[in-house]
């Protein structure tokens, strides 16, 4: 309850804090909430997405820091959830882009060894790590891939640019849907929540995904 509390006061004051905030405000400033949508086809929601952003000036627009998206139907294979992104990516971005990021969307979509369920928490967040800027997924609190910075910025564009799944969803993550639709969508969004036993089978997908990284390692070093 706090959360969704914390969320809606966040959302709803950011437009009156940020004309204020002066510029060494923005250079500490922490990614604040931009907007709630819900990601659907033919009237069925798969998922709940929430983006957050940070304001480097006054002047400029937020810049995408995290993407937290939840499962909302009961069962959403891999072949689905791989589907729908392509689908919004290859709209938006376009065949000759879309083949320059083959390699780390394969990378992405391959972290799934199983479908994904009702309650999962995906988070596509930008990282800093050893001073390389990097974009860190994670699924149910287990860190899976980490991958070059501007993956961040293409999966959003394909949610919030020119070409995005549908307009409410856009609106929805830009923060421009009404104060009502924005708190219908934040207390599902909080109730979604993944179980200790799901959390655990996601940590030996993370176990798995590292052997697998540790042998093609030991394959290209013994090449």
């Amino acid at each position: 309850m706090y959360r969704i509390l914390l969320s809606f006061i966040t959302f709803f004051t950011l437009s009156i804090v940020s004309p204020i905030l002066q510029a060494s405000d923005f250079e500490s400033a922490e990614p604040e909430l931009q907007g709630y949508g819900a990601f659907s086809q033919l009237n069925k929601d798969w998922m709940l997405l929430a983006l957050y952003g940070k304001e480097e000036n006054e002047l400029s627009m937020a810049t995408p820091h995290r993407l937290e998206i939840k499962i909302v139907t009961e069962k959403f294979s891999q072949r689905r959830f791989r589907q729908l992104w392509l689908e919004a990516l290859a709209v938006e971005h376009g065949p000759e882009k879309m083949a320059l990021m083959q390699t780390e969307l394969d990378q992405f979509f391959n972290i799934l060894q199983g479908p994904l369920k009702q309650g999962d928490a995906l988070i596509i967040e930008r990282n800093e790590i050893n001073g390389l800027a990097v974009t860190n997924v994670t699924l149910n609190y287990h860190d899976l891939a980490q991958l070059s910075n501007g993956f961040l910025d293409s999966i959003v564009q394909s949610l919030i640019g020119k070409h995005p799944p549908t307009q409410v969803l856009k609106s929805g993550l830009m923060g421009n849907e009404s104060v009502r639709h924005q708190m219908d969508l934040a207390i599902r969004f909080d109730r979604l929540e993944p179980t200790l036993p799901r959390i655990a089978e996601i940590s030996r997908w993370g176990k798995r995904a590292m052997v697998r990284h540790n042998i093609i390692a030991s394959k290209i070093n013994g090449a």
